[in-house]
């Protein structure tokens, strides 16, 4: 082999030995010690929010997840009040129209369950956020490759639930809203006058502002004399009376109308000279006006009223000409124990009618619990041409919710020559407002 040759093959072993090493250094910088280049094994999910952003290893292909929350109808109900509800306005009941296939929004039905959507990345409307990955195998950290799942949504429970909104992409988050409770200081009820009070005293704050009332009470009490004298033994006289009272009240002011029905059955042939005396019909109608004037601890009133008697009633004294009043009260308004109320009037006509005279009331209240209050008042009326009766009263009222209250009460005679007097008296009422 002559030189030639032999710088031939010198020339190719130093070719092939600088190939070999920077085909070696090219294959150290694509594939790092530990990783391989065969295809991946597997595939998985992981939860990631929308800022995350994954390195070169990773191959992302960002996607929403769609999520519904159901939710019954109820009384009084509206697409736009549900949507109200979830999403802080009327404007989204379309949505919820078109994911429950709702052509006319009039015709949901009470009981029907709707599927709220959660899609949008709105104000009320929960995203879940996910980054499907494809991920080289690495022999240091695995993610976890068990199966995400959205996060649950709490059923709505009632109509006043409280929703907080998230802005970072979660679901929308719903606690139970509390229930409304009965304030003893704005809480209050109507007297068998329609005026806000006791039983038969009334207070001199109003009912509440913007407050409109209605109640219906009976009451009843066997007559146990005629103008001062008792019936006879053998004799027996029952008096039924059914007020029908209608309140409103705003800020300062009061309206109170009262129209009541009566019964008499009356067997009193030597004392009253009546053996059959059974009548029944309207009861004289009274409308009553009370201004009031209130702090934190005291309020005062002044009131105007009028009587209309429909002379719809022949046993009793039926001089019933029209007649007018004017009274006065002053209340407490403690935050705790009871409360004090005073009141008085005076009464008169266009000639001398059973209600011409004065009145005073006395009472006192004290709230046990959230559902009791009790009673307890002086009651004193002298009409000129009806007699004259002082009672007392004692009467408790049971708040079956917020608005709604029954009364029930005992007044006693203390003394009493009214032109039918009783020894004592039952009286009750149910009555709301709103």
């Amino acid at each position: 082999m002559n030189k030639r040759h032999h710088s031939y093959l010198l020339t190719g072993f130093l070719l092939l030995a600088v190939a070999s090493t920077a085909f070696g250094q090219y294959n150290d910088y694509q594939t790092p010690e530990g990783y391989s280049m065969a295809p991946p094994e597997n595939e998985f999910y992981i939860e990631a929010t929308p800022s995350v952003s994954a390195d070169s290893s990773w191959v992302e292909e960002d996607s929403i997840s769609t999520g519904y929350q159901t939710y019954t109808v109820r009384k009084g109900d509206t697409l736009g009040s549900i949507a109200k509800k979830f999403f802080g306005t009327t404007t989204k009941w379309k949505e919820i129209a078109r994911a429950n296939g709702i052509s006319n929004a009039a015709k949901i039905k009470v009981g029907q369950t709707l599927e709220i959507p959660t899609t949008n990345y709105e104000r009320g409307q929960g995203v879940t956020y996910r980054q499907r990955s494809h991920y080289v195998s690495s022999p240091s950290v695995a993610p976890n490759p068990g199966a995400t799942t959205d996060l649950p949504l709490p059923p709505v429970t009632s109509a006043n639930d409280a929703v907080l909104y998230s802005d970072s992409g979660l679901p929308q988050i719903i606690l139970p809203g509390d229930q409304p409770t009965r304030s003893k200081e704005t809480d209050h009820h109507v007297t068998f006058n329609g005026l806000t009070g006791l039983v038969n005293t009334f207070a001199a704050y109003p009912l509440g502002e913007n407050m409109f009332s209605t109640a219906f009470g009976v009451v009843w009490n066997k007559i146990t004399r005629r103008d001062g004298s008792r019936l006879r033994s053998g004799e027996d006289a029952d008096y039924w009376e059914f007020p029908m009272l209608m309140t409103y009240a705003g800020e300062n002011f009061e309206v109170a109308f009262k129209l009541p029905f009566e019964s008499y059955d009356v067997f009193a042939p030597i004392t009253y000279n009546f053996r059959d005396g059974s009548d029944s019909g309207m009861g004289d109608a009274a409308l009553r006006l009370k201004f009031s004037s209130q702090n934190d601890e005291m309020a005062s009133c002044l009131g105007l009223g009028a009587i209309f008697p429909t002379s719809d009633i022949d046993i009793g004294n039926t001089d019933t000409n029209n007649a007018w009043e004017v009274f006065a009260g002053l209340s407490s308004k403690r935050k705790e124990g009871g409360n004090i109320h005073l009141n008085g009037g005076y009464q008169a006509g266009d000639g001398n009618t059973n209600h011409e005279g004065v009145f005073v009331n006395a009472g006192f209240d004290y709230s046990a619990n959230e559902s009791f209050t009790f009673m307890g008042e002086v009651n004193f009326y002298n009409r000129i041409n009806n007699g004259r009766s002082t009672d007392l009263t004692l009467g408790m009222r049971y708040h079956v919710k917020q608005g709604m209250s029954l009364t029930v009460a005992a007044p006693i005679a203390l003394s009493n020559d009214m032109f039918f007097g009783y020894d004592y008296r039952l009286q009750g009422m149910l009555q709301y407002h709103y």
